[in-house]
């Protein structure tokens, strides 16, 4: 890893260079025996948040550049047949935004995860389930959900769904949309304005 601090000098620009940055950052992460997390970027810094003209010094928002992230689920204790006929169910990301998962460095003072572009791809075991993509995504840690913006495409199996906008809930594997969307399916394409879906694109309310 190739590590840069950057000393508090003072400067003449209004927004001095991060003060941390890793190259080819690779993390991941182990708990309670299974993977849970890996992230790989092209480059990770740590800025300052910014709201209008201003910057917080209390504030930090991680950044990553160019971005692949693996998110592993686990499955609930059911009979292979109940697992079967309700996957969805079975399902679960209960553990990746927990303080034993986050690299340490996320876990100060970072008031947001933030990475442009982005894919992020999870798992049910080693099997890739569904896959994510956007020109950004921000982790928003105080209320535990990811936002997708720009181009976001949805893939799960035939399935596939593209807006410009949608929020995930991965503790309950749950994609919400408020903005123009279309999902394809083989049997046909349904266009709207909101929608309600499992991480299997399995649509639980739509709206046109």
């Amino acid at each position: 890893l190739n590590t840069e601090h950057k000393r508090n000098n003072i400067s003449r620009y209004p927004y001095p260079e991060p003060e941390h940055k890793i190259r080819k950052f690779s993390f991941d992460s182990v708990f309670g025996g299974r993977k849970i997390l890996s992230i790989e970027a092209d480059l990770f810094s740590i800025n300052k948040k910014k709201l209008g003209f201003l910057r917080f010094g209390l504030m930090d928002v991680a950044m990553f550049k160019n971005a692949n992230v693996q998110i592993f689920g686990s499955s609930k204790k059911t009979d292979t047949h109940e697992k079967q006929q309700n996957r969805f169910k079975s399902l679960i990301f209960n553990d990746i935004f927990s303080k034993d998962t986050l690299p340490a460095f996320l876990t100060k003072r970072i008031f947001s995860v933030r990475m442009e572009p982005v894919c992020i791809k999870f798992y049910d075991d080693n099997v890739i389930i569904t896959e994510i993509s956007s020109n950004s995504a921000t982790i928003r840690l105080k209320k535990q959900d990811i936002l997708f913006k720009g181009h976001v495409r949805v893939v799960s199996e035939s399935k596939s769904l593209t807006t410009s906008q949608l929020r995930l809930l991965p503790e309950k594997a749950i994609i919400e949309i408020n903005q123009h969307y279309i999902l394809k399916t083989i049997e046909e394409q349904i266009e709207g304005h909101k929608l309600t879906t499992d991480i299997f694109l399995n649509s639980m309310e739509q709206q046109n």
